[in-house]
């Protein structure tokens, strides 16, 4: 069966806590849902989940046995069950897909939009070397003029592309094939080797910050809720050092040391951890310094885009202009002649 999308999920877990503030119990919210889905793949994993909570297996059972559903939503169902917390865990879940997606959908961006540009830029330069260069070849040929050492290079690249271009076709086809077929661990080659330094930093604490505030508003203890967001983290060292502050906590040591622990927020979100921790209000500061992180990653998005436009365009545009040059500066030397 196919996985439901993070905007999917959001979307599920926000009408089944809707359903839950009107009174509808879990398993008619979840027919419900399935009977307005239009998916028919999902509507099949809905409607599994329907039938185990008919059959009375808990929410979280229902949805483990449909093996379409997330670890981590799983997790959180179960804790959400076990506090009696179940409706505001919906919520939660549905709030932090939701930005997850916001997320993702940046980084797509980040990503997709740049390559287009390249490969349209490519285009412009393979459609140069292959159909317009041969033709100046002609005429300076004709003129017994001998063009430039870069044109004449660039002239047998088109040449030897213009003679393989069936078997570059079908190499690109397949890259690309491969690409979508292993688009995840090729999203993270990519994450680790492009959103590096400040912008891999603000995606890091973005996605602490919004796993930390769910594992708190669900209730669960500090020490459980930095266990689970260990488990949950991507980041290797990061996850070390979330387990160090998970048994710092075991041993009685304040919130506010325990993410000092981490070494992930700057000074200015320990002081608002810190001032939470002793108000109170501890879960709704760490749901604000999520809110801030998650628009501190979507700024360095874009701040990073916007870096990578203009530098392709230039790039492209120098080694066109180059080849306008090699081209037209001998025709040039002819015309002065005359």
């Amino acid at each position: 069966m196919k996985l439901f999308s993070m905007q999917s999920l959001s979307t599920f877990c926000m009408s089944l806590h809707l359903a839950a503030q009107a009174g509808i119990s879990i398993p008619e919210g979840v027919e419900m849902l399935a009977e307005e889905e239009t998916d028919a793949s999902h509507r099949a994993s809905i409607n599994a989940v329907a039938e185990s909570l008919k059959d009375g297996s808990p929410l979280v059972d229902a949805l483990r046995k449909s093996g379409v559903f997330p670890g981590y939503m799983i997790d959180m169902v179960e804790v959400g069950e076990k506090t009696g917390n179940l409706e505001d865990t919906l919520l939660s879940l549905s709030r932090y897909y939701e930005r997850q997606e916001s997320i993702s959908k940046s980084l797509r961006s980040s990503v997709t939009y740049p390559a287009m540009l390249l490969a349209v830029l490519l285009f412009v330069l393979v459609l140069f070397v292959v159909k317009i260069l041969p033709i100046f070849n002609d005429v300076y040929r004709q003129l017994n003029v001998q063009m430039s050492a870069i044109a004449v290079a660039a002239l047998h690249f088109g040449e030897w592309l213009a003679a393989c271009w069936i078997p570059l076709l079908i190499v690109i086809v397949v890259l690309v094939i491969l690409a979508v077929v292993g688009r995840q661990k090729l999203s993270a080659w990519l994450g680790k080797l492009f959103l590096s330094g400040s912008l891999g930093a603000a995606l890091v604490t973005a996605r602490f910050s919004n796993i930390l505030a769910m594992t708190l508003a669900a209730g669960m203890e500090m020490s459980e809720a930095l266990a689970m967001t260990s488990r949950i983290s991507e980041d290797k060292t990061l996850a070390a050092r979330i387990d160090a502050a998970a048994e710092e906590a075991i041993k009685g040591a304040s919130f506010s040391q325990c993410i000092l622990e981490t070494g992930i927020y700057s000074s200015l979100y320990n002081k608002m951890i810190a001032i939470g921790a002793r108000t109170g209000s501890l879960v709704s500061v760490i749901e604000e310094i999520a809110r801030r992180s998650n628009e501190d990653a979507n700024d360095k998005i874009e701040a990073y885009i916007g870096k990578i436009e203009p530098t392709l365009v230039i790039i492209m545009s120098v080694l066109v202009g180059l080849l306008l040059l090699s081209v037209m500066l001998p025709l040039a030397g002819v015309m002065s002649l005359l």
